[in-house]
């Protein structure tokens, strides 16, 4: 917004001076003349407080936000001024001057403010209508709030003699403020050295300074205590700020209403002196109106009411360019341009109270207003629309909204949307025109670029006599001048347009300014059109100024990443690479030419007739150029003349098969072009295949044949390597003639399996001026490709890509095959698995085996390979294959290899994967592969549960009153302690596929827990000869386990941990015993509660008696009494105690026999209902069976033989 008063266009916001923090000294001259002086004899505050409380009052100033409501809804909220003791308030009356002193001592003058027109030494005296010294004087002279910071003492000797001179003080600063007209509100803040608790006559002081004052303690008295937080120390800041913030805004609203005031009272108020001129008047009645209005907009601005500040601008907006004030002014007199400028002001200030209150498309609207009102105006009254200095406004009025729409900073623009969508207070229905939604400031700064042109077009065609110099002119020619061109806030004719050797106006750099400041805006939003459009003009204007750097700068980029290439824009592209050629050759950059030259030989392009259009002619004569260029170029940053395509014949091949190819390069160069020679083609390729290099060479016949348009050339190929990678070299003559397709097809044997495809192909031209690389992609298109043929034959390619091709492994005649298989492996057995490696090729084979075990936990593989063979001293070995070495397999030959797979604890799938990578004698350079997986199922072949019953101990308890001498250090551990026999019933069933021998089943103990000592014995006996076990069928093991506490003293729970062993082994000789362990879960065998053993026998002197034993065991510290009660049964009778009492001591056991006589012979009686009850805790004991009896879910049954056995 240069041009207008920074005061005409600041937003306004309250006033804050903060005085008594900032130490720094006025300067007194620089005090205006009459100025009001607050002064002070106190000195400033000098604490780390008071510095800390200066910054945060910086912090809050409100002067740089953006201009939008929702910045200023925070803290920020006063635009503050810091100084020292002493600020200037300026004189509220103007002086009056020797000449305007009454002669009549009976009258009196009416003074007036210094900047009223009504004053004599006003610059707009007498018919002025405003300045931008008065929005200065209320925005950085005269402050809505005057704060004064004071140290508080806490010294009691002196607290008297401070508390009074801050009451004089603040006294005399209120005094001024009273007398010097403005209602300034007074704000005092005292800084406390000691706080309340530790001087507690503190409130008492603050009191009596209140009382002596006049201050109010809520608004205007401020305390501090001492050694306060930095939190603090901003929250006292804080509370100030929003404490006197509602008074401030009432300051201001005081003056709103005593401008209305004035305003509705409609008397022009009268002049301190007449005006001297005889033509001279004072302003009228709606000039005053205009400054009323425009007054009390500004004041609504200070309290943030946009509305009502947009009602009162409108108002004097609309009295301003009325019949009665703008056009009762002449277009010379000096007021004329006053009058635009402050309507200019106006408007400015009604759109920026539009965006604050989000109205986009009405600030658009009035945008548009204004300047179409102010063209009408000008072309009734003033000079007319079609000047420079129309234009230069039209620039500027541009370049405002742009500078406005950035200030308002609008959150929707966050996302970079191109315009704003209208506000919901457009009437719905109501058709809308583009330009008016509020675009982003970019679309105004390419506007005003528009008419910067615009304005040097006209100045430019400003004549030569008007471009004089005043001095040099004579008066009427001055005269003429003013009255034919418009200088509103532009120069004069003679600096618009300066003759040579005069300064001026540089339009360029405004120019360029401009375009800057649009190409900003529009590459972040990302519209690359509008972006290459503003970047052009810019480099045009900058070679206009020969800045040739800056130009090559702009136009190099661009030229590398237009969108105009992609899009087709052809005469876009050439008008920007012309720009670049030129740029290039006064700037010195011969990469830029050369790739300028090879793009424009294009024939889309247009054709020069003057131009060589031979790329070897580019840099002759270019004395700019100093170093040999080197210019690498790719297919999709330049429209090239050269396209090329690689297509294979076939979209398969395999391994050692020849496979034909063809690159086909195509020249669309202009028809007078010269022909291009290449020194060199590379062909690279991704996958299986080798670069492929054209080497050129000179062939007089291809030299002069000029009249195919199709040319077919087959290359012979040889292998070479470089830099440690071999690959394939031709040559052939690289000549490409306008309009010419050159064919060059090849033959090359695929030697890797695996996926080939055409990348690029990098055209290589030396010169000695110059060397240059172009690189052109293989890219899939959706036009059939084509393979040639001889006399220009075409067939078409239907593929997806020609330019691949899948090269198939060479079909493997190595057979992989296991030798005696078994149907099943097991757990903790050595697996050896026998790989037949049958060579059916028709020649030698060098093979290399790779064999991998996969899966979870894999052990390790070993493989066993006979010894090696070469069939000859010092041949081949195959050590440069993959694996572990085979040797030489002749034709039709086998070999076997052992795997060996140790031993595994547990069942699992493993996958086995080899791999056989054999060469043939023949070509040991072309590997072949032969894969084979198979699955490995690893079973347990057993699997078992268990049975833990306890049984009866046949040795006798030891004694609670039996001594035991303590052991000799050395000698083994003796166990003394209570001794048990439990019997443990193995069942394991048989998973395996085929019949396996057992030859033995036992128990091992893994782990005693809790003191005891234990050993086992089996019961059931294994077969010499072993036992042999069917599929799914199931064998019982039975083991009789002993323990016994080592202590007697000890009553803790003891536990056994114990597993199974099977020794087994296949059926057939030399099969090797495996041993299978399987666990058996921990066995509770001993414990402090008492139990009931059941036992039965059967009487050898009368057949058919039974003896049922009931035995009780104590093994606790405490005396047991337990009640014994057998019920009568209808299945047997039975003799002993039918109920009883029995008392155990501790550490001791009982029995009691009952003889049994059953009535029915080969079956199970029961259930025997003998229950035990402990007497103390009245609890049931379990009675537990032992061999002879099973337990149901109604108690115990016994089995009774029939006669025969007995």
């Amino acid at each position: 917004m240069d041009g207008y008063a920074p005061a005409y266009v600041a937003h306004n916001v309250p006033l804050l001076v903060v005085s008594g923090l900032d130490s720094t000294p006025q300067d007194k001259s620089k005090a205006p003349e009459g100025a009001i002086r607050i002064a002070s004899e106190i000195p400033p505050v000098e604490s780390e407080d008071a510095q800390v409380l200066l910054r945060h009052f910086k912090d809050s100033d409100a002067g740089e936000l953006a201009w939008n409501a929702r910045e200023y809804s925070g803290r920020n909220k006063f635009r503050v001024k810091t100084v020292g003791r002493d600020f200037n308030l300026p004189a509220r009356y103007a002086q009056l001057l020797q000449s305007a002193l009454p002669t009549s001592p009976v009258s009196k003058p009416v003074l007036h403010s210094a900047l009223s027109p009504l004053s004599p030494d006003s610059t707009l005296f007498p018919d002025g209508l405003l300045d931008s010294k008065w929005i200065e004087k209320h925005q950085d002279l005269v402050p809505s709030a005057y704060i004064s910071f004071y140290t508080f003492t806490s010294d009691p000797k002196l607290s008297t003699l401070h508390d009074n001179q801050l009451k004089t003080d603040i006294n005399n600063t209120k005094s001024i403020l009273s007398q010097s007209g403005y209602k300034t509100r007074q704000i005092v803040a005292l800084l406390s050295e000691k706080s309340i608790v530790q001087s507690p006559e503190v409130e008492e002081r603050l009191a009596n300074i209140r009382k002596a004052t006049g201050l109010d303690s809520k608004t205007s008295l401020f305390f501090l205590p001492p050694q306060s937080s930095p939190v603090e120390l901003q929250a006292f800041v804080q509370t100030i700020i929003s404490t006197i913030y509602p008074v401030c805004i009432e300051y201001y609203r005081d003056l709103s209403k005593h401008s209305r005031r004035k305003r509705n009272r409609g008397i022009i108020p009268p002049p301190t002196a007449p005006p001297t001129s005889g033509t001279s008047q004072t302003l009228s009645s709606q000039g005053w109106n205009v400054r009323y209005d425009f007054k009390l907009g500004v004041f609504a601005e200070f309290r943030q009411e946009m509305d009502a500040a947009v009602r009162s601008y409108e108002s004097g907006y609309e009295v301003l360019l009325g019949a009665d004030v703008l056009e009762t002014i002449a277009s010379w007199n000096p007021r004329w341009n006053e009058a635009r400028l402050l309507a200019d002001v106006f408007a400015i200030r009604i759109l920026r109270c539009l965006l604050w209150n989000g109205n986009s498309t009405a600030a658009v609207r009035r945008w548009q207003s204004h300047r179409d009102r102010i063209r009408d105006f000008v072309d009734r009254r003033g000079k007319g629309s079609a000047t420079y200095g129309w234009e230069a406004w039209e620039a500027r009025w541009a370049t405002v909204m742009a500078e406005l729409v950035k200030k308002a900073s609008f959150i929707e623009f966050v996302g970079f949307p191109l315009y704003l969508q209208a506000e919901k207070t457009i009437p719905i229905g109501e058709r809308m025109k583009p330009w008016d939604y509020l675009h982003h400031p970019g679309y105004w700064y390419r506007l005003a670029t528009r008419h910067l042109m615009a304005r040097r077009i006209l100045a430019l065609s400003i004549p030569e006599e008007d471009r004089s110099p005043p001095g040099s002119s004579p008066a009427s020619a001055i005269a003429s001048k003013a009255y034919t061109y418009d200088t509103y806030l532009c120069p004069e004719p003679h600096e618009e347009n300066p003759l040579p050797g005069h300064e001026g106006v540089d339009h360029s750099a405004l120019i360029i300014e401009s375009l800057d400041k649009g190409i900003v805006e529009f590459q972040r939003n990302g519209q690359s059109r509008f972006l290459q459009e503003l970047q052009l003009l810019s480099a045009n204007e900058n070679m206009k100024q020969e800045a040739w750097d800056e130009a090559l700068k702009i136009l190099r980029p661009l030229w590398q990443k237009m969108s105009y290439r992609k899009e087709g824009w052809w005469n876009g592209v050439e008008e920007i690479s012309w720009a670049l050629r030129k740029a290039a050759v006064q700037a010195g950059d011969g990469g830029s030419i050369i790739a300028v030259d090879w793009e424009m030989m294009n024939k889309h392009f247009t054709h020069h007739p003057n131009w060589h259009y031979d790329l070897t002619k580019s840099l002759q004569g270019l004395e700019a150029i100093k170093a040999r260029p080197t210019v690498v170029l790719h297919e999709k940053e330049v429209n090239s003349f050269l396209s090329a395509t690689y297509t294979f014949e076939y979209s398969e091949g395999k391994v050692g098969e020849l496979c034909s190819s063809q690159l086909a390069v195509k020249s669309s160069a202009m028809p007078t072009a010269a022909p291009m020679t290449m020194a060199e083609i590379r062909l690279n390729f991704e996958g299986s295949m080798k670069p492929l290099i054209l080497r050129h060479v000179s062939d007089m016949d291809e030299l002069n044949d000029n009249s195919g348009i199709i040319s077919l050339s087959k290359v012979t190929l040889s292998e070479i390597s470089e830099g440690g990678r071999a690959s394939l070299v031709g040559e052939t003559t690289l000549i490409f003639r306008p309009g010419q397709t050159r064919v060059f097809e090849f033959s090359t044997a695929l030697r890797e399996a695996g996926d080939g495809t055409a990348v690029s192909a990098t055209f290589l031209m030396n010169n000695d001026l110059f060397d240059l690389e172009y690189i052109h992609t293989f890219e899939p298109t959706n036009v059939p490709d084509v393979w040639w043929g001889p006399m220009s034959v075409r067939k078409r390619l239907v593929r997806q890509n020609a330019a691949a091709i899948s090269v198939l492994p060479k079909p493997p005649k190595l057979e992989l095959r296991f030798l005696g298989l078994r149907e099943q492996y097991y757990t903790n057995e050595q697996i050896v698995l026998q790989l037949e490696v049958v060579n059916e090729e028709d020649a030698d084979a060098m093979a290399n085996l790779d064999v991998r075990l996969l899966g979870e936990g894999v052990p390790a593989v070993e493989l066993k390979v006979p010894p090696i063979s070469t069939g000859a001293e010092g041949g081949p070995t195959g050590e440069d294959l993959i694996g572990t070495p085979l040797g030489r397999i002749a034709s039709a030959a086998s070999t076997i290899v052992e795997l060996l797979i140790p031993p595994v604890d547990l069942p699992a799938v493993y996958d086995i994967s080899m791999k056989a990578t054999y060469s043939l004698v023949s070509d040991l350079e072309t590997p072949i592969y032969r894969s084979m997986a198979m699955q490995l199922d690893v079973a347990s072949p057993f699997e078992a549960n268990y049975d833990f019953s306890p049984r009866i101990h046949p040795d006798p308890w030891p004694s609670l009153f039996t001594h035991v001498e303590g052991e000799d250090a050395g000698t083994e551990v003796q166990a003394h302690g209570l001794a048990q026999k439990w019997c443990l019933n193995a069942r394991y069933a048989s998973f395996a596929a085929d019949e396996l021998i057992v030859e033995d089943v036992d128990v091992q103990i893994l782990g005693m827990n809790g003191g005891i000592q234990c050993y086992t014995k089996q019961l059931t006996k294994t077969p010499k000869d072993g036992l042999q076990v069917a599929p799914k069928s199931l064998e019982e093991a039975q083991f009789e386990v002993f323990t016994q506490k080592i202590s007697l003293d000890d009553r803790g729970t003891a536990t056994l941990d114990v597993s199974l062993a099977i020794k087994w082994r296949r059926c057939g000789e030399g099969s090797a015993v495996n041993t299978t362990i399987l666990g058996v879960p921990r066995l509770l065998v001993a414990s402090t509660e008492p139990r009931v053993l059941a036992a039965v026998s059967y009487s050898t002197k009368i057949p058919s008696m039974i003896h049922f034993d009931v035995t009780i065991e104590n093994p606790s510290n405490h005396f047991l009494t337990f009640g014994i009660t057998m019920e009568p049964s209808e299945k047997f009778a039975f003799s002993g105690v039918k109920q009883s009492t029995l008392q155990l001591v501790p550490l001791s056991r009982k029995s009691l026999t009952f003889r049994l006589l059953p009535s029915v012979r080969g079956e199970w009686i029961g259930p025997l209902h003998c229950v035990i009850r402990d007497r103390y805790f009245q609890k049931v004991l379990k009675i537990a069976p032992t061999e002879g009896m099973r337990l149901d879910k109604e108690g115990i049954l016994i089995w009774i033989p029939p006669e025969e056995d007995l």
